[in-house]
């Protein structure tokens, strides 16, 4: 019976170790199982496609020349200089659309930056005649190219684009001169410019959700030069919605290729993107 009691002893001595031990483990345990749950940080968790839409406003300035119907053989219609600034535009501006897109895969990536732009203009040519003009102008304008990021740093990243531009052009012109002896004329052309460019294009963060953006490119083809610049200011709303504002400046040589010997379109934007 001694010997019974003895062991009944230990074993409830044992017990009592285990229980004391559970009852002592220490409160960091929970938290490091905790941690060891928590999804890891946004920088590693985030996965290779990144999805960049942004609709905005071109509000530019334009300055360029028609070439009547010289090129058939016909001056009895006159070449056209046209030069709007930023108010003269929105008066005659019947309708404008824009919107650019990029979507990348790790470094490899595509930009599509659709614009099309209808605009109505009047005035008097110079002279004795006092010929009224009444003309025209529709432009869809597309900027097509595959991208490479060559600096991905974390508040850096720089790509090159190889690529095309589109332009379709229409424009129609009307002349009226006054007085008996007024003549009445109108013209009508067209032209779809394909030219090849190269571009980089850059972001900067400047910090408390500040960031520069910048891009430029160059090219020919169709026209013996385009090129155009960009740059703007970038404020980041949340992780998928930002606005910017900044100056786009969009330029043409067609060397006699269209029915404008020249075309330039300057102005600010204002655009809201959406990532995903």
């Amino acid at each position: 019976m001694v010997t019974a009691f003895a062991d009944a002893t230990r074993r409830a001595r044992a017990i009592g170790v285990v229980v004391a031990a559970l009852c002592c483990v220490p409160p960091e345990a929970p938290a490091v199982a905790q941690d060891a749950a928590a999804p890891p940080p946004a920088s590693t968790a985030a996965g290779p496609w990144f999805v960049r839409i942004t609709p905005y406003a071109w509000l530019p300035s334009l300055s360029g020349s028609t070439r009547g119907d010289r090129g058939r053989g016909d001056r009895s219609v006159p070449s056209l200089s046209i030069d709007k600034d930023f108010s003269d535009i929105l008066s005659d501006l019947d309708f404008a659309g824009m919107i650019v897109g990029t979507v990348r895969y790790e470094r490899i990536g595509l930009l599509v930056d659709l614009d099309y732009i209808s605009l109505t203009v009047d005035g008097n040519l110079s002279g004795p005649f006092r010929t009224r003009y009444h003309t025209n102008l529709e432009a869809v304008l597309a900027t097509v190219g595959a991208t490479a990021r060559v600096v991905d740093e974390p508040k850096l990243g720089v790509d090159l684009l190889v690529g095309a531009r589109i332009l379709g052009l229409w424009v129609d012109s009307d002349f009226k001169g006054q007085g008996r002896l007024g003549l009445s004329r109108g013209v009508s052309d067209s032209a779809t410019i394909v030219d090849g460019l190269v571009g980089v294009r850059a972001s900067v963060e400047l910090g408390s959700g500040f960031s520069l953006l910048g891009y430029a490119d160059i090219g020919a083809g169709n026209s013996d030069l385009t090129w155009q610049v960009l740059g703007a200011v970038e404020y980041s709303f949340s992780n998928s919605v930002s606005g910017a504002i900044g100056y786009r400046y969009l330029g043409y040589d067609f060397g006699g290729h269209a029915p404008l010997d020249d075309l330039a379109l300057y102005g600010p934007i204002l655009g809201v993107t959406f990532r995903f």
